[in-house]
């Protein structure tokens, strides 16, 4: 339990939390349409791994595919070793070199065959022009397979764009509310996204691309999570979010599978987002926000509405603390707007040393976690024969990757699982970008494994980054962590690149990149049987010493028997 008016005990929003349940039908409701949103948010998060994929592709050799223009034409295997990527041999001048007409004229060529013998072994000029294996691309589309950097710049571009995201949808969120973002930012995506479909040309689908992530996107979902349920139950809650979330973004590669043309791809992830306008009407303001800035009488209608949706009858103490909050309404509405004319909450956070180093450890963990978890997705689709399958089973192995982080992150608190799923983490990648290639399947299961930790590691980093700020600031803090770390996933996508140079590199640098989260956690606090600070002094009080814990309890009120047992 924890209080949210003071220091009095007036209020115990943990209590009434606990009596309304976690999973009743009101909170069941919000899982799904918190699972659709980003559901659809995941897939296009990660469009450019299927619309912006590298295609096989060989020179145009204009005097053999006047006849015969396919990608595995029967006459190109036989030139096929001789040439370098984006380079050709070039044909002979026939004007000038009347012997090889001769020689043409003996073998019996007459324009409808394509010889070895029209091709000067001794001299190589650039590709004018590419045929690819398939054109469902932007890559085939824009014709950019003779210049990789440019497909890799979409998702750097991508990525770059969510450093101004987190920040942005982090200060509006902190400002104006939960369900500002959780509404906004998929109109935002959708809208942009769509518009992304018409592209024509690569300068204008890669405006977009920053634009789409500039406006969108955040963790607010995560955040109402966190806030929807007492503490006790606030990690099962936001697992089994994500859980229904990683279904959703396993079924990208399934709609990429049977929708490979790039442009219906995107109309096909991003219209729904476009549904969410109706959360206006389906989506509550976070309980625990509107009592951070005093808006206690829409606070206490939620809670009303939340116990009258799961049937249930509130206790005499609960019902006696939302009697005397609702009382307080004038009163509240008086410090709204005396609050109002006051600067940004995270002006004053950010004055406390405290929170200022967190943020500094929390910010340099983020910045190796999305490197890896990023370039571990983008990668998958290199591992194994099916691109689609690899994806799917990216996010896949995420689901029982939830269920071992509600089952442990409980028990055996926040720093040491974050430790040992970073470190094993480390030893997945390195051993798989080193396993023999005629064992292929081991090097698949390492790599799985090491995807798995990764997750583990960068969601229980999530959680306990929203868990040493404090409310009136939580999701603004969060999310500029979240923007150093974006930095990493700016990064991410160029790791195809070394494949060219070591076979497993990009692997090699995911293990060491996993050491740095891993000793890093153990500078933060232990946040798992403490209340969520609602402010700047709550939460300098948190730290992993058996004296805070019990301190934290006395102010949660529980039974002896509990305070003994921990």
């Amino acid at each position: 339990m924890t209080e949210e008016s003071g220091r009095n005990g007036q209020f115990n929003l943990d209590g009434i939390l606990c009596e309304l349940g976690c999973f009743g039908k009101y909170q069941v409701l919000l899982l799904f349409l918190l699972a659709f949103r980003d559901s659809f948010l995941n897939m296009c998060n990660f469009n450019y791994v299927f619309t912006a994929a590298d295609v096989s592709s060989r020179c145009y050799v204009p005097e053999c595919d006047l006849v015969d223009a396919l990608y595995n034409a029967s006459w190109f295997a036989s030139i096929v070793n001789k040439s370098e990527a984006c380079q050709i041999l070039s044909p002979y001048d026939i004007t000038k070199n009347t012997s090889v007409v001769e020689d043409w004229s003996s073998l019996g060529v007459n324009g409808n065959n394509c010889l070895t013998q029209m091709i000067d072994e001794k001299r190589t000029v650039p590709c004018e022009k590419l045929v690819y294996e398939d054109y469902n691309s932007i890559v085939a589309e824009f014709d950019l397979g003779c210049q990789p950097w440019k497909r890799t710049l979409i998702g750097t571009v991508h990525n770059l764009g969510l450093v101004f995201s987190y920040i942005l949808s982090g200060v509006i969120s902190d400002r104006y509310g939960r369900k500002v973002i959780i509404v906004g930012t998929p109109l935002m995506v959708g809208a942009v996204g769509l518009l992304k479909s018409f592209s024509v040309d690569y300068w204008m689908l890669l405006m977009l691309e920053f634009l789409e992530t500039a406006l969108g996107y955040g963790n607010a979902s995560l955040i109402l999570s966190l806030e929807t349920v007492s503490h006790n139950d606030r990690v099962v809650y936001s697992c089994i979010t994500d859980i229904l979330s990683n279904f959703g973004a396993a079924l990208f590669g399934l709609i990429a599978w049977k929708i490979p043309y790039w442009r219906h791809l995107m109309r096909a992830i991003y219209a729904p987002l476009l549904v969410v306008v109706f959360y206006i009407f389906l989506v509550d303001e976070g309980v625990r926000w509107l009592l951070a800035h005093n808006k206690k009488y829409e606070a206490v209608r939620v809670l009303n509405k939340v116990a009258k949706i799961n049937n249930i009858t509130l206790s005499n103490k609960a019902k006696e603390m939302l009697s005397k909050i609702t009382e307080e309404r004038s009163k509240a509405d008086q410090m709204v707007q005396a609050c109002s004319e006051h600067p940004p909450p995270i002006f004053s956070v950010l004055r406390s040393k405290k929170i200022l180093h967190r943020m500094t450890l929390i910010s340099a963990s983020f910045f190796c976690c999305m490197f890896v978890h990023s370039g571990a997705i983008i990668n998958s689709t290199s591992i194994s024969s099916s691109k689609y399958l690899n994806f799917s089973a990216m996010n896949l192995v995420d689901v029982p990757t939830r269920i071992i982080t509600a089952l442990t992150l409980n028990r055996f608190g926040r720093k040491t699982p974050i430790c040992t799923a970073y470190c094993l983490c480390a030893f997945f990648f390195m051993t798989s970008a080193f396993v023999p290639k005629s064992i292929w399947w081991a090097s698949i299961m390492f790599y799985l494994a090491g995807k798995m930790c990764s997750s583990y590691g960068i969601f229980s980093m999530t959680v306990l980054t929203m868990e040493v700020f404090p409310t009136i600031s939580r999701n603004s803090l969060t999310n500029i962590a979240n923007t150093f770390g974006r930095l990493g996933s700016v990064l991410a996508p160029q790791t195809p690149l070394l494949e060219q140079y070591m076979s497993g590199l990009p692997s090699v640098l995911f293990a060491l990149a996993a050491l740095e989260p891993a000793l890093l956690a153990l500078l933060l606090p232990d946040t798992s049987r403490v209340p969520l600070p609602d402010h700047v002094e709550e939460a300098e009080r948190l730290n992993d010493s058996p004296q805070a814990i019990q301190i934290q309890l006395e102010r949660m009120n529980p039974s002896p028997a509990l305070i003994q047992q921990l």
